[in-house]
């Protein structure tokens, strides 16, 4: 049945029997259900040749897709490839016939869905799901491998790398409708999903219109004030630019003091007197705000507790993470009482008569930081991280203490209101995201009936 002829409303089942499957629930009576190996004729997964992989694609060189290329939409693309040199000296390497099923069994997007539509090998972090076998739709199927994505993550394994093996893949039980009602409901899908997936990305583009005028009126207020009538000068520093000549230009370190926080995984003597308290790690600070649903809990000696405990008014700083986020800040304001950090987490005294620790915030959060960070952080393929002696030296422009009450009262006005409508932007698309995922678990389970 063709997609346009589909009817548009939503029904449901008369006859539904219990599938004998938690996940599943109830499933219309003439459904089945199967094994994941009962339905595709090949399954599989890669491997990653060392010293051959490229960024585009030359004559005689296969696409390659990476487990974080999968991203849980349906159509998948790669812009890697498998050199030709590897192709004839890594014979392990195998490639697979569009269009196939990519499932991420290892990493941060563990779990996720694609399907491929070219030619390629995979790394070997990828679970290949190939030819399905007479009766089997391979759009539905993706859309059923999605509609099951929570339930797989109940087999992840691990804590950092959480992962996925084959074999649970293999054995996992899915809902196989008849063919014509597998067709149908992977066209109804993808009518709706499509329409939804373009609300969100119209709604991320949006997002990011917003943080970017956010930024830029950030950096125009902490580089060059609110007067636009100012005689300025070269600052001679090139994370800064050029400044009001009236201002200064000097490292933070002058102005400021870091505190470095408790190490985990010390051992303690058995009679020591010990304390629960909460802490915070580099995965609570963001760079405008806290992050506080998931709080840690370390036993620590009293002295440590009251050495390492945070003071409200301090600007916390992360050593470490991904490159964009290396050093963000926000300022605690004493939300938790008792509350260590972890030696990943900095804690920053200003002293205010030189600078006010909210505009100090602004500068690190702006590109100014931004780009002071990127150029002095140790960096490997994926993280960064920075030390207190180079935050010390990160040199700031630095205004009349008036002067820099004017811009975090004007800062401050202006982005509540762009925050505002970035959270009710970021809100619209985790509504979509779910209504989408609730969507085609209903679909594909049978719980309604769409044709």
């Amino acid at each position: 049945m063709a997609c346009d002829n589909m009817q548009k409303s939503a029904h449901y089942y008369e006859n539904m029997r219990d599938s004998g499957v938690e996940w599943l629930g109830e499933v219309p009576n003439h459904w089945n259900k199967t094994k994941i190996s009962n339905i595709f004729s090949v399954i599989g997964s890669g491997t990653t040749p060392q010293s051959s992989i490229g960024s585009y694609y030359d004559d005689g060189t296969i696409p390659w897709v990476q487990s974080g290329d999968i991203n849980g939409n349906k159509l998948l693309r790669t812009s890697k490839c498998i050199t030709a040199q590897a192709l004839k000296s890594y014979p392990a390497l195998r490639i697979y016939k569009a269009p196939y099923i990519a499932i991420a069994m290892y990493g941060a997007s563990v779990a996720n869905i694609s399907k491929v539509l070219i030619a390629s090998c995979t790394n070997q972090a990828c679970c290949v799901l190939a030819s399905p076998k007479t009766g089997m739709s391979l759009d539905y199927m993706f859309y059923a491998l999605a509609g099951a994505k929570e339930e797989l993550l109940l087999f992840a394994r691990g804590g950092t790398q959480p992962n996925i093996s084959q074999d649970i893949i293999r054995h996992f039980i899915l809902p196989v409708p008849p063919l014509a009602e597998q067709i149908q409901i992977a066209c109804y899908l993808d009518k709706v999903c499509e329409s939804i997936i373009k609300i969100i990305d119209e709604a991320k583009s949006s997002i990011a219109e917003y943080k970017e005028l956010k930024s830029s009126i950030i950096y125009e207020a902490v580089t060059k004030g609110l007067n636009r009538n100012v005689e300025m000068k070269d600052s001679r520093i090139v994370w800064i630019g050029k400044i009001p000549n009236h201002w200064d230009a000097t490292k933070i370190g002058n102005f400021v003091s870091i505190r470095s926080g408790i190490t985990l995984g010390k051992r303690y003597a058995s009679d020591k007197t010990m304390v629960a308290r909460p802490y915070l790690r580099v995965a609570n600070v963001k760079a405008d705000r806290l992050a506080l649903d998931d709080v840690a809990t370390i036993m620590v000696t009293p002295e440590e507790a009251k050495k390492y405990e945070l003071v409200p008014g301090e600007l916390l700083m992360t050593e470490g993470g991904d490159r964009d986020k290396l050093g963000r800040g926000t300022i605690w304001n004493g939300e938790i009482p008792g509350c260590l950090h972890q030696n990943h987490v900095f804690a920053v005294h200003v002293n205010e008569k030189y600078m006010l620790t909210k505009y100090l915030d602004y500068l690190t959060t702006s590109p100014v930081g931004r780009e002071y960070f990127d150029l002095t952080a140790k960096k490997t393929t994926n993280l960064a991280s920075t030390n207190s002696s180079t935050i010390l030296r990160f040199t700031v422009p630095v205004p009349p203490i008036s002067e820099q009450k004017d811009i975090v009262a004007m800062l401050d006005t202006k982005c509540k209101i762009l925050d505002e409508i970035i959270q009710e932007k970021e809100a619209l698309v985790r509504d979509l995201d779910a209504y989408k995922k609730s969507l085609i678990y209903e679909v594909v389970t049978g719980k309604r009936k769409v044709f």
